[in-house]
């Protein structure tokens, strides 16, 4: 039990530093992104680290499985370099009390991994979403600054206003481009001034007074057709409601994995493997990474290296598997179950190499070589 709980807080230890450091990068990446939000809208500091803190838990659902195996990998082999795995054995402690350590260990993280995969990390993804279509409101309709070519809600839509005062805008320029497989439509509306209004279901429009309505169809790169009028009064919608959008299209990383589990469309089912996919790395990349360590010692390097090849092989098959690149006419879930079947093969396989019946085995076949 001593040995036990010396290992478990060796792991612990590393796994509290890598997955902080872990948890800074990607901190620093959402930061660096967030800034221009904050400098180009007047955004409280509340919405932006509370838009911050949500992307914990979806980052947390790789970093946790990662984290987990980078700190089994950094403990085992720092006490294999420092000859603290030949002192436990000639203690009596044998290879199995090592496993037994890792095995509580990945318990106690997927413990955690689970919460978050299944429950947590959709909600805050969901939360963030509507945060994310909030804060892009208020920046596009709310700040709206002058003599500025602006972007609206939709990136087709550019506002240009000499003067706002208020929902009031002064010698307005509205460009909008309308693309589809066939032509490639422009329309350009000048006014003299307008106002944003919103409608009762939420969502809001401009209107434009008194100005000049100009319709492009650009083929070939010639302005072939143009169509131009005036006119009193044109209203344009900018952006419709968000929450009738989200009861039609709830995307799967919103889904809990209860709703995953009883949705029978295909990318929910993907998405439910995939995650549980996440919970089995837990429990086999930790265990390869000490078996191989501890069991196949010749070269430390070499060994380092291998389970770091390993772990990228693991995880670049089953996102490509997730996102359908690979094996689009075949059953990706079954291909997902495949490649963690082999991987646990791997890892018996190594928990079997310094065992006699093992020795005798690659004796023969290097004789019958």
């Amino acid at each position: 039990m001593i040995f036990t709980k010396y290992i478990l807080k060796e792991i612990f230890r590393n796994q509290l530093i890598i997955l902080t450091l872990l948890f800074l990068v990607c901190f620093c990446q959402k930061l660096i992104k967030m800034l221009g939000l904050v400098i180009d809208g007047n955004i409280s500091m509340y919405l932006f680290f509370l838009y911050l803190g949500l992307n914990v838990p979806e980052a947390g659902k790789l970093l946790i499985p990662f984290s987990a195996f980078l700190s089994v990998l950094v403990t085992f082999y720092r006490l294999h370099i420092h000859n603290e795995i030949i002192a436990m054995y000639s203690c009596a402690v044998g290879k199995y009390i090592i496993i037994r350590s890792i095995f509580l260990f990945s318990g106690i993280i997927a413990m955690f991994a689970m919460i978050n995969i299944g429950w947590l990390s959709p909600y805050c993804s969901n939360y963030q979403s509507k945060l994310s279509y909030e804060i892009k409101e208020n920046i596009n309709l709310t700040v709206l600054s002058e003599k500025k070519f602006q972007p609206l809600s939709t990136k087709s839509l550019i506002l240009f206003a000499d003067s706002i005062r208020g929902t009031k805008l002064n010698h307005v320029f509205l460009v909008q481009t309308n693309q589809n497989k066939n032509n490639s439509m422009f329309t350009i509306v000048t006014s003299e001034q307008g106002n944003v209004d919103r409608n009762p279901d939420g969502s809001r429009l401009i209107i434009l007074e008194k100005g000049t309505y100009y319709e492009i169809y650009n083929k070939c790169e010639l302005c072939e057709d143009i169509f131009i009028t005036d006119f009193s009064k044109y209203r344009m919608l900018i952006n419709s409601t968000f929450k009738t959008f989200l009861k039609k299209n709830k995307p799967i990383d919103h889904m809990s994995i209860y709703q995953l589990w009883c949705s029978v469309a295909p990318e929910a089912r993907v998405e439910l493997h995939w995650r549980l996919t996440l919970l089995m790395s837990i429990f086999i990349m930790p265990m390869i990474t000490t078996l191989l360590i501890i069991t196949i010692s010749y070269n430390y390097l070499s060994n380092f290296l291998l389970t770091i090849f390993l772990y990228t092989i693991f995880f670049v098959l089953h996102t490509l598997l997730r996102s359908h690149i690979i094996l689009e006419k075949t059953n990706p879930m079954a291909w997902m179950w495949i490649i963690n079947s082999i991987y646990l093969l791997i890892a018996l396989l190594l928990n079997t190499w310094d065992t006699s019946c093992m020795k005798k085995l690659v004796l023969v076949v290097f004789n019958r070589n």
